[in-house]
């Protein structure tokens, strides 16, 4: 796991965690030229680091290392966290077991889901899929529409090449199969949900996580699919991120 930082460390600090077979460059730095009035901290996950060959084999480890560095290096006080996909369900756990203080939070189209049987045969489709790109392939245009969102390319140019088949499966085994924290009720903080509309289990998240944050605030962006609106839209990604960090 890697830690990279921009930015004067006297502003207000926001921590970025990627997305599932991406990397944090990837998915936000294009996000960075419009951040310069924050100190920002990119996480890389283990499995997800060009540098690391290392796969990602618990996210609960994860969490651990990720909370580690935050106490040992801000005191475990953040001013927010934002959150991609995978990303977001980790800032969810974070915020649920209470060890570290984040006054915002940015979760975007995060996995809070237990989908059963259905949740595994997304994982397969998730790894068959990525083998089919890293072959240099095209996935069948009506199976991308699926999963992402029509006319949706953003999880494929976002995607690390180097993600393994052991880091998708024990992600996928994790997110699919989510179990919540009652520890979660207690977070009384401002959170923001963001999804496309074309996303299906982010919505099924979106309405589990409303038992345990009620004043969680969702704004659906119509017509998008999985990442597409960080992907194609960064400037007005950033400036919405910000106007919520400010408010």
């Amino acid at each position: 796991m890697n830690f990279t930082c921009y930015g004067e460390k006297s502003n207000k600090s926001i921590l970025f965690i990627h997305g599932l077979a991406s990397t944090a460059d990837l998915c936000f730095m294009p996000l960075l030229p419009y951040l310069g009035d924050y100190y920002v901290i990119f996480c890389e996950l283990d499995g997800h680091c060009p540098s690391d060959p290392n796969d990602l084999l618990s996210m609960e480890k994860t969490i651990k290392d990720i909370e580690a560095y935050l106490l040992g290096e801000f005191d475990g006080n953040l001013y927010g966290i934002c959150g991609f996909s995978m990303g977001g369900t980790l800032a969810i756990d974070l915020i649920s077991r209470g060890n570290i203080r984040v006054e915002k939070v940015l979760v975007d189209a995060p996995i809070t889901v237990e989908l059963g049987i259905i949740g595994f045969l997304y994982t397969w489709a998730f790894i068959l899929g990525t083998n089919v790109i890293k072959k240099g392939k095209k996935i069948p245009k009506f199976l991308l529409d699926l999963v992402a969102g029509k006319d949706n390319t953003s999880i494929i140019e976002m995607m690390y090449s180097k993600i393994s088949k052991s880091t998708i499966k024990n992600v996928c085994n994790y997110i699919y199969h989510y179990e919540f924290s009652e520890n979660l009720k207690k977070y009384p903080k401002p959170v923001l949900f963001w999804r496309g509309s074309e996303e299906p289990i982010p919505a099924k998240s979106q309405k589990n996580l409303k038992k345990y944050l009620p004043q969680i605030t969702v704004q659906v962006f119509e017509g998008l699919g999985h990442g597409q609106f960080l992907h194609e839209s960064s400037k007005e990604y950033a400036e919405r991120l910000k106007k919520f960090m400010g408010d």
